[in-house]
């Protein structure tokens, strides 16, 4: 087997970590355990079926002497084998329920069918996106075709780099529908980098020996070590571009009952076991079950969008809550009715058994089945519960959130609603004298809490008439009717809120465990504030002193109410006329922006980063020149190129740099110091030269090739002779401009 073609199989090997790179890429789609078994088959399976094809079907590269003519074997077979490979693969792994595992036309149409409508799938799915084969069949195709493309391009061509292109290509899948994803696309570009290095040094036209590979494999890695430590730190790259911003994933309301009709009966009874919990981490709160932000003046309901997801819960748009803990839990449900999952706060992220269909309101984070859950359902989540600061809330200004300020305030005539007017005037009495939409929050709830009492056995009912009533004359409710109330009349205030429905922590019977029962059933409003996102309030009686409210008492000392006032009415200072040095404004500029890493981090990096591009370009200059003589197109140039190596090599032992030796003096010195059989031959080269340059003088093959060895064996005295560091020195000296034009 000839060195060319040895080279070429072994080049198989960068191939597949090119391609698993690529496909690594995915990892920001999918969950790491579900991608890996993937990968492993699409890498691998087409490089191995080339490289099996490549011994049986004889193929041989073309040789210097064949003019360039094309490899003997044609590429219909292995691609049409590829295809047919593939379709066996796919049906046997990801759709082997379809057909028993055989690549019959059902299992055939099924991955077909995927294949096309995955992207939008991916694009209208939270990521991670479940590992689901209606997904999965699209990494595996892409990868898969890469990866035979890949091998084919390597066993036939001569490229060092044109292998990597379909893998390359291949990475900007991941890159468009993982933009989204967690984790970051970095790791896998910097090995991504690394592999297209190791491939070039593989296929290099030098031919460098196994030793000279080996010594180089560090200088190889360096690329993929800056891409994936010093790419999440470079200046000026921004969020990258979402293709999901310009998708409408499909909108699934939910289709079940409200929870909040279901309080009143969670409340009668109260002995019924719904779920247990067990915790780790934060203490827990309220396990929030559902959120319903639409009222049409008789019922709240959900206005929830559910997008389908593999666990992950994105956060709240535009709100920073502040310090969070985390809490740990994992539910059993014991008798839950309805599609939705309770949990404490906003979960992070979500497992649930294999086969569930788990969907998320981006907006709320409150999760859904699509289904009824059966009992015996466990799933767990992770929770950071938010801990509101008083102080920063206090002067917080309301969110501007139309949709969840509005109420119907006329009825099927076309009149004006009477209620509505009444709630808005009782707001305001109770409320008169707050000066922040946070103070007016507060007394709302401090008010309903100290004014009506809780009652379980009081009739349910959310309607406008029903919260008259309450308000009025019954003075007594569940947590319903306190919820709703507030909710109403915050929204009269300007402010936007919505109701939560959901448990209190249960009853402890363990060590971190938990018993939830009917009676811990509870409702409660939250109000929307601008830059921190939803806060809970909690009117209802009791409830308070359990741990539920973050709200500050609203009575406020009449100085700091009064400090306020002043605040408000002072005149604002007159902006400073002393201009801004530019250092100032940037720093200024820096400063609003807040983004961007830290110049203290910047400037070293980007230093680092300039001394590592240097020192690659440093060792790839000879490289590169040495390329460049020995495959000139003319004979002739070839001779003098390995001459001129011969010359740059015995400069590194002692020959005086200087342009003015002869032929014959440099093959005399070359002979006394290095001293083997090159050495002895180097008069003769030196007669071929002198020829060559001044006689006119046209080598054919033999010479050309003979004069290359001549060149090999005194390179490899010479880097006997000369240590490790000196020669890195020169090569470094040597890629100064003007220091190489004289090399050429």
């Amino acid at each position: 087997m000839s060195t060319d073609r040895v080279r070429r199989l072994w080049s198989l090997l960068p191939v597949a970590a090119l391609c698993g790179a690529a496909g690594y890429g995915f990892a920001r789609v999918f969950p790491p355990s579900e991608l890996l078994p993937v990968l492993a088959v699409a890498v691998f399976g087409p490089i191995v079926l080339s490289a099996v094809l490549s011994g049986l079907l004889g193929r041989r590269p073309a040789r210097e002497n064949d003019q360039g003519r094309r490899p003997t074997t044609p590429l219909w077979p292995s691609a049409l084998l590829t295809v047919v490979v593939w379709a066996v693969v796919v049906s046997a792994t990801l759709f082997h329920e379809v057909s028993d595992g055989l690549p019959g036309g059902p299992a055939l149409r099924a991955a077909w069918s995927a294949l096309l409508d995955a992207p939008h799938a991916l694009l209208s799915t939270i990521l991670p996106a479940p590992g689901e084969p209606e997904l999965l069949v699209l990494p595996h195709a892409v990868v898969w075709t890469a990866a035979a493309v890949s091998a084919e391009l390597a066993l036939r061509t001569r490229s060092p780099l044109l292998p990597a292109l379909p893998a390359v290509l291949a990475f900007g899948f991941p890159l468009v529908l993982g933009a989204d994803g967690p984790g970051t696309s970095y790791p896998a570009a910097g090995a991504l980098a690394g592999a297209a290095a190791l491939l070039a040094l593989v296929r290099s036209r030098a031919q460098l020996p196994l030793r000279a590979l080996a010594l180089r494999l560090p200088a190889v890695a360096v690329p993929g070590l800056v891409a994936a430590l010093l790419g999440p730190h470079l200046p000026g790259l921004g969020a990258p571009y979402d293709l999901r911003e310009t998708v409408t994933p499909p909108t699934v309301r939910p289709q079940s009952t409200s929870p909040l009709d279901q309080v009143a009966a969670w409340m009668r009874n109260g002995d019924e076991s719904v779920f247990t919990v067990r915790t780790s981490g934060a203490a827990p709160g309220n396990y929030r079950l559902a959120v319903l932000d639409r009222y049409d003046g008789t019922t709240w309901t959900s206005g929830a969008g559910l997008t389908r997801t593999g666990g992950r819960v994105p956060a709240e748009k535009g709100a920073d809550p502040g310090r969070t803990k985390t809490l740990a839990q994992r539910f059993t449900v014991q008798s839950l009715p309805g599609i939705w999952l309770p949990t404490a706060d906003r979960p992070s992220s979500v497992r649930t058994p294999e086969g569930t269909s788990l969907s998320v309101d981006p907006d709320s984070g409150v999760l859904s089945t699509g289904e009824a859950v059966p009992r015996g359902f466990t799933y767990t989540a992770t929770s950071h519960l938010p801990g509101y600061d008083a102080e920063r809330l206090r002067y917080a200004a309301a969110a501007d959130d139309p949709a969840r300020v509005k109420l119907p305030a006329l009825d099927a005539a076309g009149q004006p609603i009477p209620s509505v007017r009444s709630f808005r005037e009782l707001a305001e009495r109770v409320t008169r004298g707050s000066a922040h939409p946070y103070e007016r929050a507060v007394r709302l709830a401090d008010w309903l809490r100290a004014t009506y009492r809780l009652d379980p056995e009081a009739l349910p009912g959310h309607t406008y008439r029903s919260l008259e009533f309450f308000l009025a004359e019954g003075g007594r409710g569940t947590s319903e009717q306190f919820a709703a109330s507030y909710a109403v009349l915050a929204r009269t205030l300007g402010l936007p809120t919505r109701v939560a429905v959901g448990f209190r922590p249960g009853t402890r019977t363990g060590s971190g465990t938990w018993q939830v029962r009917g009676r811990d059933v509870l409702a409660w409003p939250e109000v929307r504030f601008s830059g921190v996102g939803w806060v809970p309030f909690h009117p209802t009686p009791g409830e308070a002193a359990q741990g539920g409210s973050p709200a500050v008492s609203a009575n406020e000392p009449e100085d700091r109410q009064q400090a306020d006032r002043d605040r408000e009415s002072a005149e604002p200072a007159p902006p400073s006329t002393h201009p801004r040095t530019p250092g100032e404004a940037a720093r200024a500029a820096g400063g609003a922006s807040g983004s961007g890493p830290p110049v203290w981090l910047v400037v070293p990096l980007a230093l680092l980063l300039l001394a590592t591009a240097y020192v690659l370009y440093a060792l790839w200059l000879p490289y590169r020149r040495r390329s460049r003589r020995r495959n000139d197109p003319d004979a002739r140039r070839r001779v003098l190129g390995a001459w001129q190596q011969i010359v740059e090599r015995l400069t590194e032992i002692g020959l005086p740099a200087t342009g003015a030796h002869t032929a014959q003096e440099v093959a005399d010195f070359g002979a006394e110091r290095v001293g083997d059989a090159a050495s002895r031959r180097l008069p003769a080269l030196a007669t071929l030269v002198n020829e060559v340059a001044y006689g006119g003088r046209t080598p054919d093959t033999a010479a050309v090739a003979s004069a290359w060895a001549d060149c090999e064996a005194v390179e490899e005295t010479v880097r006997r002779h000369v240590p490790r560091r000196t020669r890195l020195l020169r090569l470094l000296r040597s890629a100064v401009p003007g220091r190489g034009r004289r090399a050429e």
